[in-house]
């Protein structure tokens, strides 16, 4: 993800990833570390889900192969 190869498929991955990591290991929601804890992951998939949307950016490796062909 960071230098931009295949953003989005990467990006989605680790959205699931994260998200099944949260439900799995931070599911005591009355303990409020663990639901901190949970809300961390959430917002974690919430930023690989915005790369997801939008992509890399202008630097990355993926639009620099679009601009090429």
């Amino acid at each position: 993800i960071i230098v931009g190869w295949k953003t989005r498929l990467f990006a989605f991955l680790l959205a699931g990833f994260t998200l099944i990591a949260g439900i799995i290991f931070h599911n005591q929601f009355s303990d409020p570390n663990e639901l901190n804890h949970f809300m961390k992951n959430l917002s974690i998939v919430g930023g690989f889900l915005y790369l997801v949307k939008f992509g890399a950016g202008e630097l990355s490796l993926d639009n620099r192969k679009s601009r090429n062909r």
